[in-house]
């Protein structure tokens, strides 16, 4: 790599540098630990005042142990779509297929999930088989995005609706129990530390969107697009390859995503993948990732979505009028986006 292609892509700051030469590994943990702090503190104090606020109205029953293993597990399938969604807007752009997505490989699970419906049992190979779907529908999206040069969010809504009738279209307009009881056992089971399963999925993608968003050519070369694709095109990033990857990683974990979602509610139909777009952009919003793009590391995601399932769960223990559940997430995000966008790289808003 040149100096030009050096110089557009974002550099680790100096202190994981400094904090390995001076401090050996316990000086480097540290240097992380404190960067992790720094980098999510105002999403940290958000989620304690959050919790403050509904702890103190609840009498305390928000903060039961009870409770918090609710919110943990119920942040587990979001967390799942937040860590794809948000790469996109990392990028600068707009992924809307998210819901048809999840919508064919929720069908998909249910067919070939042990089922009432036909005789077929897959059994764990259901895994592969939604994860190759989920990321080729969003190669799909990521291939109209760049060879027809179309807007992002042009392109994945178009994709959406396609695949949201093949999915209504597949299963017939119908839901479709699940019979598995495997699937439903480690899905909804807690087997470490009392630590719902689902979470401890969501962790483990979150490490790994870490290491890729930070370790990897094609992860540094998302932030170089989302910063200033001109300048990634002249420092000779492939960028279209980029996104094309980027888009097919976030098919996959839509669909991995649909599969935890549907063996969870036991049962699989085209709209399960209704009105979960807008939980997932929220929580990247309410985490810091900035919709201009350039912005945003999956702690950002992961911490936006417990913070948006805090705040769903309190508000529903305070038994708030459903319509104003409505409006308090509406003003959320307008707040958590004014706060994160970078106006200097809009020259006029239209």
């Amino acid at each position: 790599m040149d100096n030009v292609q050096a110089d557009a892509l974002p550099k680790r700051p100096q202190s994981y540098l400094t904090g390995l030469k001076e401090g050996g590994r316990a000086g480097w943990l540290l240097a992380q630990g404190l960067m992790f702090l720094g980098a999510v503190w105002g999403q940290l104090l958000s989620l304690a005042i959050v919790c403050l606020i509904f702890g103190i109205g609840s009498g305390g029953r928000f903060l039961s142990p009870d409770n918090i293993h609710a919110i943990v597990g119920l942040a587990g399938v979001p967390a799942l779509l937040c860590l794809g969604v948000h790469q996109i807007v990392v990028m600068g752009g707009m992924d809307l297929s998210l819901e048809g997505v999840v919508a064919i490989c929720g069908v998909v699970c249910g067919l070939l999930l042990k089922n009432n419906v036909n005789s077929m049992d897959v059994g764990f190979w259901i895994l592969p088989i939604v994860v190759a779907l989920g990321g080729a529908v969003g190669l799909l999206s990521g291939i109209i995005h760049t060879k027809l040069k179309m807007p992002s969010f042009i392109a994945t809504l178009g994709v959406q609706w396609v695949f949201f009738g093949f999915a209504i279209l597949i299963s017939g307009g119908r839901s479709i129990p699940i019979q598995d009881a495997r699937f439903q056992r480690l899905v909804t089971g807690s087997h470490i530390l009392g630590i719902p399963n689902l979470a401890l999925v969501g962790v483990f993608f979150w490490l790994v969107f870490e290491i890729f968003q930070s370790r990897t050519k094609t992860g540094i070369a998302m932030y170089a697009i989302g910063g200033d694709e001109t300048l990634a095109r002249q420092a000779g990033i492939n960028v279209n390859r980029v996104k094309v990857i980027v888009f097919a990683i976030c098919g996959v974990m839509y669909g991995i995503a649909a599969l935890f979602l549907v063996t969870r509610l036991n049962s699989a139909a085209a709209r399960v993948g209704n009105l979960l777009l807008f939980p997932a952009m929220t929580a990247a919003a309410v985490g810091g990732v900035s919709l201009t793009g350039g912005l945003g590391r999956a702690r950002n995601a992961v911490l936006g979505t417990v913070i948006i399932s805090a705040l769903n769960n309190g508000m529903v223990m305070m038994r708030v009028n459903p319509y104003l559940q409505e409006a308090v997430n509406g003003i959320v995000l307008i707040t958590a986006v004014a706060l994160t966008i970078d106006r200097k790289k809009l020259g006029f808003i239209k």
